[in-house]
């Protein structure tokens, strides 16, 4: 059933005359109605009913929808970036594809859900490749949800209920799960690298393949679980003698300002999964290094050349990498939240005056999936990276090159989009 514009100004407007106690106000009933495509950004439908309406790709960002009735809702495709969701009825509904980016579904529903006397059985909730990164999301009941393939990067679970919720392939990767029941849960290829596993109870979970590098694993309860194949951080003592030397000397060349020990040159040297959180790498030579899922939060790599590396899945939370070469880079699902990217300053000899900026080059990086948010990407070069479904919240390209970059399903704030001349990949067919 559609609504005409008029009829949703009125409903609207009815609404909010019931929440502020008006006289006439009247609380929105749209059951059934058919709102897809609509652009409700920043609305305020606080206590509403939607029970099976249909929100497909609609934008619904910053939207109020706190304490709403969205039982067998589809809100598939839709943008709940930042929207308040805390405690409505969820039960049911279709949010596959959905963006709900800092979203707050704190105590919502999101258990199955069926009509009775229509379903022969309850509809789970479809959260299959939805974007809920950083979202507020304790307590929240997301028993037996399809959430394959979700993107729940630094979001809130605590305390949450996923009693056998699907969550193969997702990214959960800094979360936090602490206190969370996932008795039963499939989470086979999952990543949880950096997650706060503290006290979570995986009874009987099928974790099959997952990642677990950095992960907190503080009174977990793993009983009966699969745990083949999962992949955990390694200890730098587990690294070659010869790899070792070449760290230790370049601690020695660091702290020296050169006088002694040696730059580090490891190139294509295997590094993958090692915990090399806070260490200094300026000026080291990495190019072609097997970086895959390293822990390198809050490490300083000025400078340094990680050209044709493989650092997917590598955490760099907060780390430095000011005029670092990263061209040709894997940096697929890598997480660089809050990392300096921004460009190097180069100082004369007599340390008096700059003689010139050196900026990161990411040209032709894999940036597929990447978590960008909040980092610093002045005058970056990104020409011809790929940021497919890459998330850039809140970060500042200022003066950023993004010629022939991929831009497909990357997050980015609506006015920064919008400044932003690049030909995506289907210009030439519009």
């Amino acid at each position: 059933m559609a609504m005409s514009t008029g009829s949703l100004a009125y409903t609207l407007k009815r609404h909010q005359d019931f929440l502020d106690g008006r006289e006439g106000g009247k609380r929105a009933n749209l059951a059934g109605v058919n709102l897809s495509g609509l652009n409700l950004d920043g609305v305020v439908l606080r206590t509403a009913v939607f029970t099976g309406a249909d929100l497909s790709r609609s934008l619904l960002v910053g939207a109020d929808l706190s304490f709403a009735d969205l039982f067998r809702a589809n809100l598939s495709h839709c943008n709940l970036t930042r929207a308040n969701l805390f405690r409505s009825d969820l039960k049911g509904a279709k949010l596959g594809g959905a963006r709900l980016v800092q979203a707050n579904l704190a105590e919502a529903d999101l258990r199955s859900g069926s009509f009775i006397g229509i379903d022969e059985e309850d509809a789970a909730t479809d959260l299959r490749s939805a974007h809920l990164d950083r979202a507020e999301m304790r307590k929240s009941d997301l028993s037996r949800a399809q959430m394959a393939k979700a993107s729940l990067v630094g979001t809130d679970l605590g305390d949450a209920v996923l009693i056998e919720t699907d969550l193969a392939g997702s990214n959960l990767a800094d979360s936090n799960l602490a206190g969370s029941q996932f008795k039963g849960a499939n989470l086979q290829g999952a990543d949880l690298s950096g997650a706060d596993l503290t006290g979570a109870n995986f009874t009987g979970c099928n974790l099959r393949g997952a990642r677990l590098t950095g992960a907190r694993l503080d009174n977990t309860d793993f009983t009966a679980a699969d745990l083949s194949d999962t992949l955990n951080a390694r200890k730098l003592e587990s690294l070659g003698v010869d790899i070792q030397k070449v760290l230790t000397e370049h601690e020695q060349w660091i702290a020296s300002n050169g006088s002694r020990g040696r730059r580090a040159t490891l190139r294509g040297a295997d590094l993958s999964d090692v915990h090399l959180e806070n260490r200094n790498f300026n000026g080291a030579s990495l190019a072609q290094a097997n970086l895959r899922g390293a822990i390198l939060t809050r490490c300083t790599l000025l400078l340094a050349d990680l050209s044709g590396a493989d650092l997917s899945y590598a955490s760099l939370i907060m780390s430095d990498l000011m005029g670092a070469n990263l061209s040709g880079a894997n940096l697929s699902h890598a997480r660089l939240r809050q990392a300096n990217l921004g460009p190097a300053t180069i100082w004369r000899p007599d340390g008096q005056h700059a003689t010139r900026l050196w900026s990161v080059n990411l040209s032709g990086a894999n940036l597929t999936s990447a978590d960008l948010s909040s980092a610093n990407l002045k005058e970056a070069n990104l020409k011809g990276a790929d940021l497919t479904g890459a998330d850039l919240t809140d970060a500042d390209i200022e003066e950023a090159d993004f010629q022939d970059a991929v831009l497909k399903d990357t997050l980015l704030d609506p006015n920064v989009a919008r400044s932003i001349a690049v030909k995506r990949p289907d210009d030439e067919k519009r």
